[in-house]
């Protein structure tokens, strides 16, 4: 380092100060101190070094800064050393408001450009989680509008189910007043003797109409009994999946307000990387 006398107070009181103002950036950044034409002071960073020498000639960006008077900040690209960088250019002005020199600061945006990259992947992944969550929960509430179609459709089939044993009971009063009937006829053939022989074979037909009749009945009762067993058992499984459905759109609508107060941060965070 140069001895700090340049023949100037306002210089000399910068120089220092820059192990001050590198102390304030954790060491890591660039830093130049100029006249207004030449380099007093310069160290690189980590990242950014353009391997200037105390005493040689102040480039460019840097006169230009000090022909406006006024600080210069630029982003400069990638492409222009291999990494990113913010640059601050400061004239140095003296008692009469006249230009000295200045002093130049380069701080890497690898970190930030680091952040901001993953925020917004961030984002994106949570808006895709959040567009999964919603086409889940439409698939949920599809569901249970179905389960309850089901439920309406089950119940009516199971009342018909009901109703049928009305119709089973007036069957087997038929089935039973055609037995009695058949009985009668057989008794009265028997007394008609040789002239009821006629009679007497259909009042055996009838008789085996009425015992076919309630076997059939029989049948048609555990037709029936299964039937209405197999509703309730799935009226049952139903009211299953409409509670377990229920339980699962609870925990999805915690889960979709968690992935929003997630994108709320995200988004926070990503205007918090712009501001680095």
């Amino acid at each position: 380092m140069l001895k700090n006398n340049f023949g100037n107070d306002e210089l000399n009181s910068i120089y220092n100060s820059i192990k001050y103002i590198e102390a304030f950036f954790d060491n890591d950044i660039e830093i130049m101190l100029t006249d207004r034409e030449k380099v007093l002071y310069y160290k690189g960073s980590n990242e950014i070094d353009f391997k200037i020498k105390e005493g040689d000639v102040a480039g460019d960006f840097v006169k230009n800064a000090m022909k406006k008077g006024k600080p210069v900040v630029e982003v400069i690209p990638k492409e222009f050393l291999g990494v990113a960088f913010k640059s601050y250019m400061i004239p140095i002005k003296d008692d009469t408001d006249g230009i000295i020199g200045s002093i130049a600061i380069g701080k890497s945006l690898t970190k930030k450009n680091s952040v901001t990259d993953i925020t917004d992947n961030l984002i994106q992944s949570v808006s895709q989680i959040s567009t999964g969550i919603n086409d889940i929960s439409a698939s949920f509430q599809e569901l249970a509008s179905m389960n309850s179609e089901i439920l309406i459709k089950t119940n009516i089939a199971n009342e018909m189910a009901s109703n049928t044993d009305e119709i089973v009971g007036f069957i087997k009063g038929i089935s039973s007043q055609t037995n009695l009937l058949g009985l009668n006829a057989a008794i009265e053939a028997a007394r008609a003797g040789e002239h009821g022989k006629g009679f007497n074979v259909v009042a055996k037909e009838i008789r085996k109409l009425s015992n076919e009749s309630h076997k059939s009945i029989g049948t048609i009762e555990m037709v029936i009994k299964d039937i209405s067993d197999a509703i309730k058992k799935i009226n049952e499984k139903v009211s299953d999946v409409d509670s377990v459905s229920d339980k699962q759109l609870t925990a999805l609508e915690k889960i979709t307000e968690s992935i929003e107060n997630l994108n709320s941060t995200a988004k926070l965070l990503g205007k918090l990387s712009e501001e680095l």
